[in-house]
Formats: structure tokens, sequence, C-alpha cells
């Protein structure tokens, strides 16, 4: 099971303690705002526990979605940019 943490988070300081932590969680960063990790409901429930700690809820919004293995081989992946901590070059990939 794959674990992915979306956010919008207006502040740096808790953007980057976010990342921080997501990073300290084995996560990686895919996009910007966009990360995926390995793990089931307990560790997103953790991942949740600990993030809600440091936004502002009522101005900062995370979300926190799994997705089964299945259904991430299954993904499409268009460009050729290098995603943020990946170390190889992605190409237009359909499966």
């Amino acid at each position: 099971m794959m674990i992915i943490v979306a956010y919008d988070i207006s502040k740096d300081d808790r953007r980057d303690a976010v990342a921080k932590t997501l990073f300290s969680m084995g996560f990686t960063r895919i996009q910007r705002s966009l990360y995926l990790g390995r793990g089931g409901l307990a560790k997103a429930r953790d991942v949740a526990r600990r993030l809600e700690e440091l936004i502002d809820e009522n101005t900062d919004i995370v979300d926190i979605i799994l997705v089964p293995d299945h259904y991430m081989a299954k993904r499409i992946r268009v460009g050729k940019g290098v995603p943020l901590g990946a170390k190889t070059t992605p190409s237009i990939r359909v499966v």
C-alpha cells in the first residue's frame, strides 16, 4: 500500500516543518507539495497526528490518501522533468 500526502500550507516555516517530518517518516517528495511513502492505515493515521500538530487548521490543509499497489502500478506520468528527490529522469510512461 502507498500513502500519498498532498498539502497547501500558507507559511514557509510550517511548510518546512511538514516536509522535514515527512522525510523523517520515509516519504519521498515527488512534487513540491506531494509526497509518496509506503505504509498502511496505521502509518497514515500516525502521519495525520504528527502533521496536525504542525499546521494551522484554519488556513492549511493536508490530504492523506491510501492507494493500493495495483493502482499505483497503473499511474501515468507525463513529462521529462525530474521529480524532486528522484535519482533518474522519467519519461512518458503508460502502464
